[in-house]
């Protein structure tokens, strides 16, 4: 039996050019700015998934101390956004504390635009010092481009991570994509919230 090849910043960087999702330019560029370590070995798969983020066809969704997540949420989702190119737009921000007397507090519910309709997430966070995962999953994966075969899916740590405490990473990504990051760099995918 072969045995599979270790995983590196450039195995990455062949796997996502070879799957369509970045240019060769795009590979060349972040491999060469990672220099001796875009050689070295990604060892746990949440280190993989984190790559993908430096390559521009994910986000990361902060698991430690983020200060204020009441803004972080706004940056969150203009940088998945972002990744859409031009294809979702969000904007009007607004965190509607549950507690309104109480500026540390982070229930509430987050309300924004998507391509100018406005969603709401409700957030079940006790500390405004950090995002509440599942919420901000489900509006990274609402940002999904309409007549796009790509959607916002978030990698499965959950066999390495089962306590919870790790960033989730979110890809954009197509079905066939997502199946070729399995099949070359053993990353799963959660259903979408």
């Amino acid at each position: 039996m072969a045995t599979p090849p270790t995983i590196t910043y450039l195995r990455v960087a062949e796997v996502l050019t070879g799957l369509g999702m970045i240019t060769r330019e795009t590979a060349r560029d972040v491999v060469a700015s990672f220099g001796d370590r875009a050689h070295g070995a990604l060892p746990l798969r949440q280190h993989i998934a984190s790559a993908l983020e430096a390559f521009g066809v994910a986000v990361s969704i902060h698991a430690d101390d983020v200060d204020s997540a009441d803004s972080h949420y706004p940056w969150l989702l203009e940088e998945a956004a972002a990744l859409t190119g031009g294809k979702v737009t969000v904007g009007a921000f607004r965190f509607d504390r549950e507690d309104t007397d109480d500026a540390e507090a982070g229930r509430g519910t987050l309300y924004f635009t998507r391509n100018g309709e406005e969603l709401s997430f409700l957030i079940e966070q006790e500390s405004n010092d950090y995002l509440d995962m599942d919420a901000a999953r489900a509006a990274v994966e609402a940002l999904s481009p309409d007549d796009d075969p790509r959607s916002f899916r978030c990698v499965d740590n959950s066999r390495e991570n089962p306590f919870g405490g790790n960033d989730d990473i979110v890809v954009l990504a197509t079905a066939e994509q997502r199946a070729g990051l399995q099949r070359h760099l053993g990353l799963t995918f959660r259903e979408p919230r």
